[in-house]
């Protein structure tokens, strides 16, 4: 951006355009509430410091849903870092209700929350449109990996999603069956 000013009405039209998609994004990973705003604020001054620094400007949706999985991914560390696991400290947010005639969305929801951190990452980056070089940014990970990792996490979705049990790591990694 040329000028402060310039970097910080664009960061609040970034902000107004993709804000709330990173807050629901912040909320799938962290499932809570407090954590997921700290992450949309945090992704969005690093925005700004970005801006006014002169950063590159090519496709920053996809730059501010990987700041924001790091950041989340951060938090999720410190938080085992210093508070021991117990049910008390695991604060979920119910998801807003939604008509649901015959409970699909809800066991849709239910299952994606007793999926795996990456799985859930993976499927979240997907649901918001981020291609798969994206995503393996953004995760983290190799893009080759990519397709393959994110075809089990729906997969172990669908299964949990139908009730189906779960194939043996064995006979899950050699495509048997």
């Amino acid at each position: 951006m040329d000028t402060p000013e310039g970097a910080r009405q664009s960061a609040a039209d970034l902000f107004h355009q993709h804000g709330a998609a990173v807050y629901r994004f912040a909320a799938v990973l962290l499932r809570n509430h407090q954590d997921a705003e700290d992450v949309v604020q945090e992704t969005f001054l690093k925005l700004l410091h970005h801006l006014t620094g002169g950063g590159n400007t090519d496709n920053l949706r996809a730059w501010l849903f990987t700041v924001a999985a790091h950041a989340a991914r951060d938090r999720q560390r410190r938080r085992t870092r210093w508070i021991p696991w117990a049910p008390v400290h695991e604060i979920s947010i119910d998801p807003p209700e939604l008509p649901d005639e015959d409970g699909r969305q809800k066991a849709a929801r239910e299952a994606m929350q007793r999926l795996p951190p990456r799985d859930r990452l993976l499927l979240a980056l997907r649901a918001h449109g981020l291609s798969y070089r994206e995503i393996a940014t953004a995760a983290a990970i190799r893009p080759s990996s990519v397709g393959r990792l994110l075809a089990r996490a729906l997969d172990r979705w669908t299964r949990t999603v139908s009730g189906a049990p779960r194939l043996s790591a064995r006979t899950e990694g050699h495509g048997l069956l």
